[in-house]
């Protein structure tokens, strides 16, 4: 069995390590770009963030640590061989976001924005919390498939920062109308609240998934629920290289 299944986790682990590099290489390229000349105090970028001057660094750093470490959480391999790290890192991340998140609505108010774009600022920062919220709760009574479950639907929130930003790099016209970078902010926003769901439960709506789910939760107790959600999550997840 081992024979045929490395190769499966193999070529999974190396397009999510992919889809990461490919994520974070638009992250700096995008923030750069529009951030570069933010230390110049008579740049324009500088003085649109000067009210919130004070805030802007705190959120900005644990929302860094927040991206960053949860990559590092996706890791099968990470969470099979150092168990320890993985909650450390773990829990790094959900602090960081509850950091991160509150701030982000402090900034928003602060500068100068319509208030349409405060309301989605406030929006993602309400699900970033909320999906993590449920994934922290989900580990601590010991669901551990839901917990990884909340775990894909919170990440994807800290995203909107990036695809906001990079539609906007890539698309002139988006740069240049306010009311079209409000509206890719608000899709991404609800791409970022939907889209996971859709991924995490389309193998179980697939025929033999679901016969499979059928034929497990029949054999099992009160446990059975768990059951169904881990298999439909280990379809989407790269297996194991060490199973």
């Amino acid at each position: 069995m081992p024979a045929t299944t490395a190769p499966a986790g193999t070529s999974r682990s190396t397009a999510k390590l992919l889809l990461f590099l490919v994520f974070f290489a638009l992250t700096i390229f995008a923030t750069y770009e529009k951030n570069a000349r933010i230390l110049d105090p008579t740049s324009p970028i500088a003085r649109h963030y000067a009210p919130a001057k004070w805030y802007l660094p705190v959120h900005g750093v644990f929302g860094i640590l927040a991206m960053g470490l949860a990559a590092f959480q996706f890791s099968n391999r990470l969470r099979a061989r150092h168990l320890r790290m993985h909650r450390l890192l773990g829990y790094a991340y959900v602090t960081s976001v509850f950091i991160s998140a509150p701030f982000a609505v402090v900034v928003a108010l602060k500068i100068p924005k319509p208030f349409s774009v405060v309301a989605a600022n406030c929006m993602q920062s309400l699900g970033w919390v909320v999906s993590t919220s449920m994934a922290l709760y989900c580990v601590r009574i010991g669901k551990i498939a839901l917990h990884r479950r909340w775990m894909i639907r919170s990440y994807p929130f800290a995203m909107v920062f990036t695809v906001g930003r990079t539609v906007s790099l890539f698309v002139p016209a988006v740069r240049l109308s306010p009311s079209a970078s409000e509206a890719v902010f608000w899709l991404a926003i609800a791409l970022a609240a939907f889209l996971p769901s859709i991924f995490l439960d389309w193998p179980a709506l697939r025929p033999r998934n679901a016969a499979r789910a059928s034929t497990t939760a029949r054999g099992t107790d009160d446990s059975g629920a768990e059951t169904i959600e881990t298999i439909a999550l280990t379809d989407f997840l790269p297996r194991d290289p060490s199973r």
